[in-house]
């Protein structure tokens, strides 16, 4: 129950699960946070991931994505995000658990295949194709994590 733990980090705000416009999966604005409530458990978590992105890092209407300031809003939003909940603690600790394929690691996440991909594309733009982390090296490209002796 991730997405509820997630959830109690964040009393201050208010989040709704609602039927959101076609194509739109979470809204954050002044202190709420809309998610559509037709998403799976995990799509949420992502969601919830993201826009507190938005609570933590950007300020002002960054609807129009059209705006160059905008999506760099948006991106820098989306990468709290990845980190928040695809953090390398919680990779590293997806390995200590004998979890190694996507399928696992997205399973004990609780996330989306497509979160950990995006999550694990913006590790590789920053570290590059490996990064030492503590006592282990974490490969992104694809993700396979080793301890260092």
């Amino acid at each position: 129950m991730r997405y509820e733990k997630l959830l109690m980090e964040y009393p201050q705000i208010c989040i709704i699960e609602k039927n959101l416009p076609k194509g739109l999966s979470g809204l954050y604005y002044d202190n709420n946070i809309e998610i559509n409530k037709s998403k799976s458990s995990y799509e949420k978590h992502c969601i919830l991931a993201e826009e507190l992105g938005h609570y933590e890092t950007t300020a002002g209407d960054i609807t129009d994505l059209s705006n160059m300031i905008s999506q760099k809003r948006e991106l820098i939003a989306r990468r709290w995000g990845y980190e928040k909940i695809v953090s390398l603690d919680h990779l590293v600790d997806c390995y200590l658990h004998g979890y190694t394929t996507v399928e696992e690691i997205c399973l004990h996440l609780e996330i989306t295949p497509n979160f950990l991909d995006e999550a694990l594309q913006v590790y590789k733009q920053r570290y590059g194709i490996s990064v030492h982390y503590h006592n282990y090296e974490l490969f992104f490209d694809p993700l396979n994590i080793s301890e260092k002796i």
